[in-house]
């Protein structure tokens, strides 16, 4: 299944007649026989101290069990809960998963592979994801992106995918986002039954919402983590702007990720009380109960300008605006890393001009850069065509480096 199915499933429902937003849509409990969610597994939960602790330190670890990989190889696969740090710096947990494919003939080289989460609820990060399996997955996200782990394991990788939203899961936080991601990966690579050493390749790979984990981790890593081994980025469909993305979504198919992205900005930067600017008190606990696709088909096509007082978005209001504009990409360093940007010339989340203007910034730079506009298609069909390619890209450096 790919996200363009699910893109499809709620155009459906709009033209069956259920244009009408339904934002008292809550997702429904975990069926029996699923992992218990985040909130209710102990794992998840956070130290009583972080002193002396280090960005990337690992505190826990387990086996698991990853559900419905159609991997080639069997895999084996653990948690690490592991040190990293919010918005403003202060150290938390969050959680990753590393999958390492039987026999693999690359598992000495490291991908660090961010699907989109773009939500506010930790079932919908993909170490719950992961363990709960297809039948889970079809309604909640993250199946759409399978195919491109399946890729990552198939040519032999170890890979890491981290909750790099954090425990707060706090969504269009761009250092947030970059810097779990960077942790995640020093966990992996300070894992020892995972086998890999601090002089592995690493690479990285996002789409979309995973795409802006992956490029603010390129733009952090020559400050935040030089230490780490990075030979290559790939980002398609980066939301460069999220001022100008989220106007372009609003009154489409991904309204409710503008809807979601007002109360995650609420999350990490509690100052500027953006969930006070909407109308229902109650509208913040309802999405933060939706993962993505929930969302999607909740808000679709909605004004997310009635929804709030005096029709003000909060991206309109000046001191929101003016936090929005440190968190654009090419904002939070220059990366050194060579970089392999994809936008598709329709694409009406990742919008073309501003990663046209992200590419000429880059090259000015001097950044390693190798950015493709791709033909014809829009934001859900972009992966699609990009994936192969970018694959190759990353892996010829990647193979190169771990010869």
């Amino acid at each position: 299944m790919t996200r363009l199915f699910h893109t499809f499933l709620l155009v459906s429902a709009v033209i069956a007649g259920n244009s009408a937003p339904a934002p008292a849509a809550i997702a429904e409990p975990v069926p029996p026989g699923l992992p218990a969610v985040p909130a209710a597994d102990p794992f998840y939960a956070q130290p009583a101290s972080f002193d002396g602790s280090r960005m990337g330190e690992i505190v826990a670890s387990r086996v698991v069990d990853v559900r419905d990989i159609p991997a080639r190889a069997p895999l084996t696969s653990w948690q690490v809960k592991y040190v990293s740090q919010d918005s403003g710096g202060t150290p938390w947990t969050t959680v990753a998963t590393i999958i390492r494919p039987a026999g693999g003939a690359r598992t000495s080289e490291l991908v660090a592979f961010d699907p989109w989460i773009d939500a506010l609820d930790a079932r919908c990060n993909p170490s719950y994801q992961l363990r709960a399996g297809a039948a889970y997955l079809a309604s909640t996200g993250m199946i759409t992106e399978m195919t491109s782990l399946v890729a990552l394991l198939d040519h032999g990788y170890t890979v890491v995918v981290p909750d790099y939203l954090g425990p707060e899961n706090q969504f269009t936080a761009s250092y947030v986002e970059g810097r779990n991601t960077l942790d995640g990966i020093r966990a992996a690579l300070n894992f020892a039954p995972a086998g890999l050493s601090q002089v592995t390749p690493v690479g990285m790979f996002g789409f979309s919402g995973g795409a802006r984990g992956t490029e603010f981790a390129a733009e952090l890593a020559p400050d935040y983590a030089p230490e780490l081994n990075l030979v290559g980025s790939v980002a398609i469909g980066l939301p460069v702007d999220l001022s100008n993305s989220g106007r372009r979504m609003n009154k489409s198919i991904f309204t409710g990720i503008d809807v979601i992205s007002a109360f995650a900005l609420d999350r990490a930067y509690p100052d500027l009380n953006t969930s006070a600017m909407f109308k229902d008190p109650g509208l913040g606990s309802k999405v933060g109960g939706m993962c993505n696709v929930e969302a999607e088909a909740a808000f679709a096509f909605a004004d997310g300008a009635d929804m709030t007082f005096g029709r003000l978005w909060p991206l309109d209001d000046p001191k929101v605006a003016a936090v929005v504009q440190t968190l654009r990409a090419g904002r939070l360093g220059t990366p050194r890393a060579p970089l392999y940007l994809a936008v598709g010339v329709n694409d009406q989340v990742a919008l073309p001009d501003d990663n046209d203007r992200l590419a000429a910034d880059y090259r000015d730079r001097g950044v390693d850069l190798t950015y493709v506009k791709l033909p014809v298609v829009e934001h859900v069909t972009s992966i699609v065509v990009a994936a192969a390619p970018a694959m190759d890209w990353l892996a010829e450096r990647l193979d190169r480096a771990g010869t």
